[in-house]
């Protein structure tokens, strides 16, 4: 996976859609993105991770859809 680009990618999103997508991906990976994100959006992002469970099965479905999207960039 390419980590810059899909970091890039993501910093397009609302900071809750890249909160949701980084808690659905493996750890790993999440953890490898959010290295390159910029410190002010990281530190906005752990407390929305935080929060992910309790949004709608609907947005979740929408955001697997923008993690394949993602995903098929590289």
């Amino acid at each position: 996976m390419d980590y810059r680009a899909v970091a890039k990618n993501l910093l397009r999103e609302q900071p809750q859609t890249i909160a949701v997508v980084l808690a659905r991906l493996q750890k790993e990976h999440s953890s490898e993105i959010m290295k390159m994100l910029p410190d002010f959006v990281q530190a906005d992002l752990v407390s929305r991770i935080v929060h992910v469970d309790q949004l709608p099965d609907e947005v979740l479905e929408e955001i697997d859809a923008l993690i394949k999207s993602l995903l098929r960039q590289r």
